[in-house]
């Protein structure tokens, strides 16, 4: 039971994540994601396993989502000035994630480093072993909405 589910959401989302990019899906194509998904999906589960990785992600964590769209539309062009400007801007900050057991720390910065790197202003760039922070590579100056989501 426990492999049915842990490979089965890895291979919905990694079906759903092939279906995305098709600018218009079809029946093989669909066919083809679900059948290529599978053995992603096993090995996903025996790269958790290899390295000792024991994730409880938490539902509410769906919400980081949300602000995904907005801030990628805010920070590419702010970003895309900020680079064509200053070509060296950017910097390195640590944001603090809650106390949490360590499974659900893991899986908090695993979640958050996706979420977070799916925008162009910030890239988290390190997860330091026993500790609680991340450490970020920030392009653009002000708060980032993401990464006070990823906060909470």
């Amino acid at each position: 039971m426990r492999v049915t589910s842990e490979v089965l959401p890895w291979w919905f989302g990694l079906t759903g994540l092939w279906v995305l990019t098709l600018s218009t899906p079809s029946l093989p194509e669909i066919v083809a994601a679900a059948v290529a998904a599978l053995p992603c999906a096993f090995a996903a589960r025996a790269a958790r396993r290899a390295v000792g990785g024991a994730w409880r992600p938490k539902a509410r964590w769906l919400r980081w989502l949300l602000a995904v769209p907005g801030a990628a539309v805010r920070e590419s062009g702010r970003a895309l000035v900020e680079a064509v400007r200053h070509p060296d801007a950017g910097r390195f900050d640590t944001t603090r994630l809650p106390d949490e057991p360590g499974a659900v720390h893991e899986a908090r910065a695993a979640c958050a480093a996706v979420v977070v790197g799916s925008t162009p202003g910030t890239m988290v760039v390190a997860s330091p072993p026993d500790h609680r922070d991340l450490v970020v590579h920030r392009l653009l100056e002000g708060e980032s909405r993401l990464l006070g989501e990823v906060r909470r």
